[in-house]
């Protein structure tokens, strides 16, 4: 092989790449997709690209707004991701990212709430060993499956982004709930009439609970503006949610639903790191705290580990559904029947 067909062929090559590549980003654009504001306290990575733009490490409180492409064939209950970067059409891609000033963050998510119909909100927390680039894929995902109308917005803490990351998860979260509860202080003060549905999944609801529970101790004027709390999975110490959490969210004027499961074993392996049972476990019977909701989800169908139903099981996403946009307690949503015990009621799926 001569050097000048070497040439040759290595421009063709370079011209096949480039335009697998446009095309590749031509399908991702020309797909449906779901627009989402967001608020992160990791900070910047240096890389341009939007799946790698924020790191693991901690920051300043940015603001920004995002797209996701979503697959043309999504099905309901499904996170159609790829661990490669290759037909971006089967799967959900973080499309863009662009950072806002806290000003211009708050003023159109008020031109939002005021156009289209949009007068919701729903803010989501995402778990232990998340990347932001997940997180807000998630996001798109329960909001198209739940076709939610309002407006979608992400929290994302500096997860480190891995399984071997567990403690330092933990002193991160707690490390975020300052932050995040003025960022609900300020969605409430600042975005105009309409409703706050919060969701919160494994240890984001740390943050999510002690955010909440400070607005309504040092703002509970502002509670009005909230219209449920979902507690997906929660990673917390059950003794503690019995004892000081949940009787903190209760009682408050806001709905809230705790949903557990027998079948969790990301939780198991949670009990065994920190010595005791987690609030989203199941052991006899799912925890109860009076004022609160819970719910036993063992019976819904998610994976090997299952501890993501809540947006991986058709059932819990439904029930969401009707808690979101409907806002139905448990007692009207059809799929649920009451089980009465000595410490009070909780709700399991109908088989």
């Amino acid at each position: 092989m001569t050097q000048t067909f070497r040439s040759i062929l290595a421009v063709l090559l370079l011209a096949f790449e480039l335009a697998g590549c446009s095309s590749a980003y031509q399908a991702a654009l020309d797909r449906p997709s779901r627009s989402f504001l967001y608020a992160t306290d990791r900070a910047r990575s240096g890389d341009r690209h939007p799946a790698d733009f924020y790191g693991t490490e901690r920051g300043p409180v940015q603001y920004g707004r995002g797209t996701v492409a979503i697959p043309q064939r999504h099905r309901v209950a499904n996170l159609e991701m790829s661990s490669g970067r290759m037909h971006p059409d089967r799967y959900f891609t973080l499309q863009s990212l662009d950072t806002l000033d806290q000003q211009r963050f708050f003023s159109e998510l008020t031109l939002l709430r005021r156009t289209g119909g949009q007068s919701g909100v729903l803010v989501f927390v995402h778990g232990y060993s998340i990347c932001f680039e997940e997180a807000a894929l998630r996001l798109a995902q329960i909001t198209a499956d739940l076709d939610f109308r309002g407006v979608p917005l992400l929290f994302s803490w500096p997860s480190g982004c891995s399984v071997k990351l567990y403690r330092e998860d933990e002193r991160s979260v707690a490390a975020s709930e300052g932050n995040l509860y003025r960022f609900l202080a300020g969605i409430a003060e600042r975005s105009g009439p309409g409703e706050i549905c919060l969701l919160a999944h494994s240890m984001g609801n740390r943050a999510m609970t002690s955010a909440f529970a400070l607005l309504a101790k040092q703002r509970p004027e502002l509670l009005r503006r909230f219209s449920t709390v979902l507690l997906a999975a929660p990673d917390i110490d059950e003794e503690c949610f019995r004892k000081e959490v949940g009787p903190a969210l209760a009682g408050k004027g806001v709905p809230v639903t705790l949903y557990a499961s027998r079948s969790d074993k990301a939780l198991r392996i949670s009990e065994g790191v920190n010595g005791n049972p987690r609030a989203g476990e199941v052991k006899e019977i799912p925890v109860i705290v009076p004022g609160i909701e819970t719910v036993d989800a063992t019976d819904t169908s998610d994976g090997f580990l299952g501890h993501s139903y809540y947006n991986r099981s058709r059932t819990v996403l439904s029930d969401m559904l009707y808690i979101i946009n409907r806002g139905l307690p448990a007692s009207e949503r059809f799929s649920l029947q009451p089980v009465d015990t000595p410490e009070g009621r909780y709700w399991r799926f109908r088989k």
